[in-house]
């Protein structure tokens, strides 16, 4: 997989460039000469990741489960290149239907399934015709886990609303990235010994033996970007979980 080998010009939103695999996929592309607008709920984690990324980098606070804010920063920043959505949390939805709570999990699609769709709503036509998209899935996406009913739906959604608007936003690139077991922030919530425990117990399973990193993860997102004959995938960046 190789990545671009320069975004000299191109201005990049990232929503979700506070943390993980967002402020890696900020690093690798401000170091390829992108222009950087970083968006999440977070100002005080914009501005941390604002001073670990060179080069020229803004922020932006919003919370893109609401549409009035996700409009307003839209018409704010004006024209760009490429969007990048990894916002996002999965902390709420998992467990047996039977047992789920209904509002939990209409909030984990609130957060991974409509906010990207109001960044794309507002964010698409101001995107300069050679520009692309990314969103982010999961490998729960197709691999049926007892237990990830809600998650799966989420992914699955998210995947195909990029297939069609990959032919609706057309000549705009449209692609997803759908990372595997990944150490990034979104599993600071476990106790670091749990932690550990739980990537030392699942990186032997998988084919390449270890967890991705953020940066792997970015990898990817950076060849979804600077590709220009690439529309309408998933990619699928899991270190082969979806074979076991």
């Amino acid at each position: 997989m190789s990545t671009p080998n320069s975004l000299n010009g191109q201005r990049v939103i990232i929503i979700g460039g506070g943390s993980g695999i967002g402020l890696a996929a900020a690093k690798q592309a401000s170091g390829l000469g992108a222009e950087i607008v970083l968006a999440g709920r977070s100002p005080e984690r914009l501005e941390q990741a604002k001073a670990a990324i060179p080069g020229a980098v803004s922020t932006a606070a919003l919370d893109f489960r609401n549409e009035d804010e996700v409009k307003a920063f839209f018409e704010e920043t004006g024209e760009f290149d490429h969007l990048v959505v990894t916002a996002g949390e999965l902390k709420h939805g998992s467990g047996k239907l039977a047992d789920l709570d209904t509002a939990s999990s209409r909030e984990q699609f609130e957060s991974r399934f409509w906010g990207p769709y109001l960044a794309v709503r507002y964010g698409s036509p101001l995107i300069r015709q050679s520009g692309s998209i990314t969103l982010t899935s999961g490998f729960f996406g197709d691999k049926a886990i007892p237990g990830a009913s809600v998650p799966s739906a989420v992914h699955g959604a998210i995947e195909n609303l990029g297939r069609v608007l990959a032919f609706e936003l057309a000549p705009l690139r449209v692609n997803v990235i759908s990372p595997g077991y990944a150490d990034t922030p979104l599993h600071d919530g476990l106790p670091p010994e749990q932690k550990q425990a739980w990537f030392d117990q699942t990186a032997p399973t998988l084919p390449v033996r270890r967890i991705a990193s953020a940066d792997d993860i970015a990898g990817g997102i950076l060849f979804l970007i600077g590709n220009g004959y690439t529309t309408g995938l998933t990619l699928t960046v899991d270190g082969g979980a979806r074979l076991v």
